[in-house]
């Protein structure tokens, strides 16, 4: 009994037929035949190394040992099927890509087959797939998105750096911008790129030390100067009146002197120009006066007395923080500006110790004979001896 075995290769273009005999009539008559779909004849060849082929062809390696063989020619093959072909450019002795990269051997020559390979990216790319059979091989590199200048050298242009796809991630035209070996006092650099001419900077005004002049306004800089390609710069700015240049704040801001708010008890308001609402110096209410070196509203030197206690009747006009310049006594009292009390009126009996000097007794001592006040004994009165 004849063996054989028939199976089409992975293009679809052709199927091969295996036989340890001879294929007879009988054998090529059974293959499945449809007019629309495969030529009348069929080609066969003796003798094929089937040891080139995959062993998903399920022969073991003891089969390794020619055989007859034939291919059957689908329509689709016109032209490219022969006797010794399988349909297109396939060959039964493994040229022409028939097959999967499986059929060809170690997993670093599939990759190869396929086209991959395991040289490293240049610097800015990275690869676009790897190899499924071996990842350290991969397919062609691409570069990163940052390299996306292409410098114009008829223009002057140079790439900084390194190239990826012959593109830069900067281009600088180094002969008309790049200017300078190095970075004057008072400035910064504005783009650092290779040399061109010896030069490699082009700068601007440093903004840590100069303001635009354009932001001064109408009052104008002053102090130092520094030119670049976007104006003058200024040290600082001139002020109006009331402000003052802030170097750390790079503005006009108001004057220190402008710091009082000028409001609470005490107080009617600012004396003078104000900036930001607050004033160098503010107006009392009655009973307070400017006190410039506390910076505040105080109670008038006047206003000290408490008007409380034994001969008082409170306080006379208005009171400053609780105190008045002048109290209001009880009856049989006065007001003494110069001792600021309301003492005895010396016509009533007010207290006892001024009821003893009223009587002419008082503190001392007496060489001969005294009389003690009756009121107050501290009180004596002396008899000439």
């Amino acid at each position: 009994m004849v063996k054989y075995w028939h199976f089409c290769l992975l293009s679809a273009t052709s199927c091969l037929l295996l036989s340890t005999d001879n294929l007879d009539a009988t054998v090529l008559s059974s293959i499945p035949s449809e007019s629309s779909k495969h030529h009348s004849h069929i080609h066969t060849l003796s003798h094929l190394d089937l040891s080139r082929f995959s062993p998903y062809l399920f022969l073991k390696q003891s089969d390794k040992q020619s055989y007859l063989t034939a291919s059957v020619c689908f329509i689709t093959d016109a032209g490219n099927c022969g006797a010794d072909k399988f349909g297109n450019t396939e060959t039964p002795d493994g040229g022409g890509g028939g097959g999967t990269p499986d059929d060809h051997g170690t997993p670093e020559d599939l990759c190869k087959q396929a086209g991959y390979t395991n040289t490293p990216c240049p610097e800015g790319s990275s690869p676009s797939s790897y190899c499924p059979y071996d990842s350290s091989y991969h397919s062609d590199c691409e570069c990163s998105s940052e390299y996306n200048q292409v410098c114009d050298t008829a223009l002057g242009e140079k790439g900084v750096g390194t190239s990826c796809g012959g593109k830069y991630k900067e281009c600088c035209n180094l002969c008309s911008d790049y200017k300078y070996t190095s970075i004057p006092s008072g400035y910064v650099s504005n783009g650092e790129c290779q040399s061109c001419d010896g030069k490699k900077y082009k700068i601007k005004c440093d903004p840590q030390k100069f303001v635009s002049g354009s932001s001064c306004g109408s009052q104008g800089g002053s102090g130092s100067t520094c030119s670049d390609d976007s104006g003058t710069y200024y040290t600082e700015c001139k002020c109006p009146n009331n402000y003052e240049w802030s170097s750390s704040q790079k503005k006009c801001v108001c004057a220190t002197s402008f710091k009082y708010s000028c409001s609470g008890t005490g107080y009617s308001g600012g004396d003078g120009n104000s900036c930001d609402n607050k004033y160098s110096k503010c107006k009392c209410a009655n009973g307070f006066t400017w006190n410039a070196s506390q910076g505040a509203c105080v109670c008038s030197s006047s206003y000290k007395y408490s008007c409380s206690g034994t001969g008082y009747a409170g306080g006379e006009g208005t009171a400053c923080n609780g105190k008045y310049s002048q109290c209001k006594c009880a009856s049989g009292y006065v007001w003494n500006a110069s001792q600021g009390a309301c003492v005895c009126n010396g016509l009533d009996w007010c207290s006892l110790n001024q009821n003893c000097t009223s009587l002419g007794y008082a503190k001392q001592s007496c060489s001969g004979s005294a009389i003690k006040c009756p009121f107050d004994t501290s009180y004596v009165y002396c008899f000439n001896e």
